[in-house]
């Protein structure tokens, strides 16, 4: 089982759209204004998401860490990673809503605000839905990162705690208590702090983020390609880079965590991965 967490860490038209997005929650008295008004705003989205996908080199790095701080982060062990894009930012609530009205779909008060703040109380469920809707809605194809790819962007070519170094630096993330350029009590809208290496912004704190794999107590089983581990259809879900209600040793590049994949907080949010070259 992962570390203790504190007690925070705790009509014709809306059903075509709902029917091309494979979605999940339809409500059917979601209104037609509403559906109409979504239908609109999705080629925007379509080509705003496109937008910020960062590709990420293949390359190899050693995932985990040795320093004690958690078993489930052991052992460390070399992962092959090949080419892919990652989002530049965290999907954002204003994002999500375009989904959640053209589906009538209905969520909690945090994703519903429409803003440049990351979506929360997502999901991974939430976060699956949304990608088979857009999906449905355009040609590129997403999908949510692997944990290794995820760990992998995250350090960014480094070895390091965090993407930095390893002394914590409180100008760099958004997290509990760290001050630094963090002003805000909760979440801070997308980009706020610097990018990493790679050009992701808020890869470490703002908020947790899922990935594609069903959680393990260790990396003894690991595969080596970096492919998301696979269990029963109602594993606990991985999720990476903390949040704003954490404290250091949690927004580390190897800290793990996970939930069940129906569980929803206000801290917990998503990032899209794909497999298509940004070039072709």
């Amino acid at each position: 089982m992962q570390i203790a967490r504190d007690s925070k860490f705790r009509g014709s038209l809306l059903a075509g759209l709902c029917a091309l997005s494979a979605c999940h929650g339809f409500k059917p008295e979601a209104s037609l204004q509403n559906a109409a008004i979504a239908a609109a705003d999705v080629p925007a989205l379509l080509a705003e998401l496109r937008q910020q996908m960062v590709d990420i080199p293949a390359g190899h790095f050693e995932m985990g860490s040795g320093l004690g701080h958690a078993d489930d982060e052991l052992p460390v062990h070399r992962v092959d990673v090949r080419r892919f894009q990652l989002s530049r930012h965290e999907v954002t609530g204003r994002q999500f809503a375009v989904f959640a009205r053209a589906t009538g779909r209905t969520r909690g008060a945090a994703a519903a605000e429409e803003s440049d703040h990351p979506a929360t109380n997502i999901s991974w469920d939430d976060a699956v839905a949304f990608i088979a809707w857009v999906n449905g809605s355009g040609v590129q194809q997403y999908r949510l990162p692997t944990e290794a790819e995820w760990e992998y962007a995250a350090r960014a070519g480094t070895a390091t705690r965090f993407w930095w170094g390893d002394e914590f630096q409180a100008g760099y993330v958004n997290g509990a208590g760290v001050s630094g350029n963090d002003r805000w009590a909760e979440t801070a809208p997308v980009g706020s702090f610097p990018a990493n290496p790679f050009g992701l912004h808020d890869i470490l704190g703002n908020v947790w983020e899922w990935t594609a794999d069903c959680y393990t107590p260790n990396y003894e089983r690991a595969q080596p390609d970096g492919s998301a581990a696979r269990g029963e259809q109602d594993c606990g879900r991985v999720l990476r880079g903390g949040s704003w209600s954490d404290t250091p040793l949690w927004l580390r590049a190897a800290t793990r965590n996970w939930f069940d994949r129906g569980e929803r907080f206000d801290y917990v949010g998503f990032r899209l991965a794909s497999d298509e070259p940004l070039s072709e």
